[in-house]
Formats: structure tokens, C-alpha cells, sequence
């Protein structure tokens, strides 16, 4: 019996990674060419309200530690679930690795969506 409910509860998370995995890579489309920015001076005193050019391009708040936290939250989670059939050891080197390749996969969107923004901001 707990071989089984092992089995049922490993495939239903796997499944369930695959299928949210595979919808994401099914959704993605080309992004649109972006439309022509003008150069955007920089601020001759703090506080005169000019926008720096490396804050432009990207949304307020977002960097690359931000992204990369949230995936290692989210592998890590994901990871520790994965690994709760493998008695309880197995969720601790699961939620290491599923953390390791949620921070890489976090700063990989941001350095594709820092590629990807217009080069005149």
C-alpha cells in the first residue's frame, strides 16, 4: 500500500510540474519589436526628476537578486515536495538541488528580459 501511495504522489507532482512547465514554453511567443525610444538624458542634480537610463528599461522594483529569490523559493518548495516520498530525508537534497535550478532559472529570465529591452533607454 505505501508503495503505491508513493508512486500516485510522486507522479501527480511530476505531472504537475510538467504540465505548468509545458504550458509556459506553449504560451511563449516572439516579443513584438519594440518602438522607437529617445535617449533619455541623465539628471543634472539629485532630485531634479529625470529617470536614470538603467531604470527605464526594466520595472520598478525588479533586479536580478529579486528573480532569482523567488525561483530558489519556488525550487525549493517544489524540490521538498518532490522529495517527501523518499521518506523525509529525501526532501532536504531535493529542495537543495530544486532551489539551485530555481535561482538559475530566475536570473536567467532576467538577464533575457535585460537582453531583450530597448537599447536606447
Amino acid at each position: 500500500m505505501l508503495k503505491i501511495s508513493t508512486r500516485t504522489v510522486l507522479g501527480s507532482v511530476i505531472a504537475g510540474l510538467l504540465i505548468v512547465g509545458s504550458g509556459g514554453v506553449a504560451a511563449a511567443a516572439p516579443a513584438p519589436a519594440p518602438a522607437p525610444v529617445a535617449p533619455v538624458q541623465a539628471p543634472d542634480a539629485p532630485g531634479s526628476g529625470a529617470v536614470a537610463p538603467i531604470a527605464a528599461c526594466m520595472a520598478p522594483g525588479d533586479s536580478i537578486e529579486l528573480r532569482a529569490g523567488l525561483g530558489a523559493l519556488l525550487g525549493t518548495g517544489s524540490g521538498a515536495i518532490a522529495g517527501l516520498p523518499v521518506f523525509f530525508v529525501g526532501a532536504i537534497p531535493f529542495g537543495i538541488i530544486g532551489g539551485v535550478i530555481g535561482a538559475m532559472v530566475g536570473s536567467t529570465t532576467y538577464a533575457q528580459d535585460a537582453w531583450r529591452a530597448p537599447q536606447g533607454c
